[in-house]
């Protein structure tokens, strides 16, 4: 009965050597993000026709970073981009002609508008 109740010491280390790589890895990640989120900025605008409707579902593809997104059924989208970068994206929807807008500033894509077929 003496020997049922010894204490593994190596299984211990062990378990404290798998906790420590878990949490600093976490740490490490979670540092990261932060720092790519200060270099973002959250953009928001609508996609309408040159009436003024809006376009719903339009494709609006970053062709720096080839990342797609796309308008809700109002027209309205929200892109995440870098702060220090220049930009061109390109707007398309079935019936409407293929829209590109280049821009240096982040505040030039709020509004998008496309001309209908």
């Amino acid at each position: 009965m003496k020997g049922s109740l010894r204490f593994n010491f190596e299984a211990l280390k062990k378990l404290l050597y798998i906790f420590l790589i878990c949490f600093a890895s976490t740490a490490v990640f979670a540092g990261n993000a932060d720092k790519e989120k200060k270099n973002t900025k959250v953009i928001t605008g609508r996609v309408t026709s040159l009436s003024g409707e809006a376009v719903a579902g339009a494709k609006i593809v970053i062709a720096e970073t080839g990342e797609t997104f796309f308008a809700d059924m109002d027209g309205y989208y929200k892109l995440e981009v870098k702060t220090d970068k220049a930009y061109s994206i390109t707007v398309n929807t079935i019936g409407y002609q293929p829209a590109e807008y280049k821009s240096n500033s982040l505040g030039t894509f709020t509004d998008l508008s496309l001309q209908e077929l």
